[in-house]
């Protein structure tokens, strides 16, 4: 173990000092806790992005750099501390670039706490450089991403300010996801390289001092004829008791040629007792699973040629899955497990087909609630939506945040959250740049902070503004838009 060197990163940190908590007059408050949120700074499928741990909710984010910061609220106080550079993205580039195709955006952190309160994060690759050696669960098939998946652990319980690397996961590494089990087995999920890899954990007993070799969960494969690569994207959790879930879906991947095709939507769970997997049904099924095997023993739906994009999964009190995915251009759709069937997906907001996201509550078989990002027609909102029937009607009980705009992104509910801060979420870019503001929301909408503590990138703006930084010209940005047609989404 070594603790993490900051190198020339540091020395161009433009924070001019972290924001500690009581530091500021507790006047006037804003609805953002900070605004240095960068490009793409969270999603759902990297998760969790925050968790409450012992009174206080830690929260990580992509920020300037495309570097992991986190931030920390006292409940007991209402008090923030940071925002604070923990660990930085090898793909980050200074000075900020100002055009969003400039960055990877694959990088951002997952995060979890320990079971003795220290703070655990994931981030920094999309795939890994080959550079690091062979990735036996993938092929990089001239993608042409890079940078490293990084392991790195609070010095200290319940404290953000420093941070030590250990290297003991695979530095190829997509999309990473923390599972923590009741009695403290961690799982870390990621996809173990670009399109063309296998999804894969590796496994933890020791609280992330070490962790087990790779296992093969999702297969990729090369079809029998053509290019053509079964490729997926999942969404992992902690099920009942001792299992998690997972919810994937399908990616018909080739290189040359790629496209962003997603389709159809899958389901199984492992159990954590020894480590096997089944289907909804309870049958047992042979892991690494292949696009035919698992259009055989666990599709939930069948999108035929419509596009279905990753949503999040969670069970009920029986331990019955309840799925939510995204159709088309981003509808969110929304099926269950009956205990013999899966239900006909419903469409949770009516009449409305694209900019959705979001995570769910399960109550009950019958009672289940949304918080749910609707970024369509020029309107950012977040709402709860409900059913109290088992998903065949549902409503709109509150709005919680509603500005004008667009591009705003919405992460996966915070790891053993309070109703008082159940999801971070980012507000759109301003034209210019590409720092956000982090919105931490509660049940009733966002946790304050006072003014004076949530500005931290008017230095970053001021080196770019003497930098010269301005968006590439119209004709090379769809030149880089045309060659970056590789990238997730």
């Amino acid at each position: 173990m070594k603790f993490l060197n900051w190198g020339l990163r540091l020395a161009k940190l433009l924070l001019g000092g972290a924001v500690l908590a009581g530091s500021a007059d507790r006047g006037a408050c804003a609805d953002y806790f900070t605004d240095n949120g960068f490009g793409n700074p969270l999603s759902t499928i990297h998760h969790p992005s925050g968790e409450h741990y012992k009174g206080s909710t830690y929260i990580a984010y992509q920020g300037p750099h495309e570097d992991a910061y986190v931030c920390a609220y006292n409940h007991a106080t209402k008090k923030w501390t940071g925002p604070l550079l923990a660990g930085i993205n090898p793909m980050g580039k200074t000075p900020d670039p100002v055009d969003n195709s400039e960055l990877d955006n694959h990088g951002k952190p997952a995060m979890m706490v320990d079971r003795n309160g220290f703070i655990h994060l994931a981030f920094g690759a999309h795939g890994g450089n080959p550079m690091l050696g062979r990735n036996a669960f993938g092929t990089s098939a001239g993608f042409g991403h890079g940078g490293k998946l990084t392991h790195i652990v609070s010095s200290h319980p319940e404290d953000i300010s420093s941070w030590r690397i250990l290297e003991n996961i695979s530095p190829f590494g997509t999309y990473p996801q923390f599972v923590q089990m009741d009695d403290g087995d961690i799982y870390l999920f990621y996809r173990h390289g670009t399109h063309q890899s296998d999804w894969v954990y590796q496994k933890s007993s020791d609280d992330g001092l070490t962790f087990s070799r790779p296992v093969s969960v999702l297969k990729h494969k090369l079809q029998a004829k053509g290019t053509l690569h079964d490729a997926w994207y999942a969404w992992f959790a902690k099920g009942l008791g001792d299992t998690i879930t997972t919810s994937y879906i399908y990616h018909p991947c080739s290189y040359p040629g790629h496209t962003k095709d997603r389709l159809n939507v899958y389901y199984m769970k492992m159990n954590g007792a020894d480590d096997s997997w089944e289907n909804a049904a309870g049958e047992k099924l042979t892991i690494p699973v292949t696009r035919e095997y698992a259009d055989r023993k666990s599709l939930i739906f069948d999108s035929g040629k419509d596009r279905c994009n990753h949503g999040t999964c969670h069970v009920d009190q029986e331990g019955n899955p309840h799925v939510m995915f995204r159709h088309g251009a981003g509808q969110v759709r929304y099926t269950r497990w009956t205990g013999s069937s899966w239900t006909q997906p419903i469409a949770v907001i009516p009449g409305e087909g694209a900019g959705q996201d979001g995570d769910m509550i399960v109550e009950s078989t019958a009672d289940v609630r949304m918080l749910l990002l609707n970024s369509g027609n020029n309107r950012n909102e977040v709402a709860w939506w409900r059913t109290s029937d088992g998903g065949r009607t549902w409503g709109k009980e509150k709005s919680i945040f509603s500005k004008p705009g667009g591009g705003c992104e919405m992460g996966a509910l915070i790891e053993n959250f309070t109703t008082d801060a159940m999801v971070v979420f980012s507000e759109g870019r301003v034209p210019g740049h590409l720092y956000r503001k982090m919105v931490l929301l509660g049940k009733e909408g966002p946790v304050q902070r006072p003014d004076a503590e949530v500005s931290h990138v008017q230095k970053q703006l001021d080196v770019l503004k003497e930098s010269g930084a301005k968006p590439a010209p119209k004709e090379d940005r769809a030149a880089k838009k045309a060659r970056k047609k590789a990238d997730d989404e």
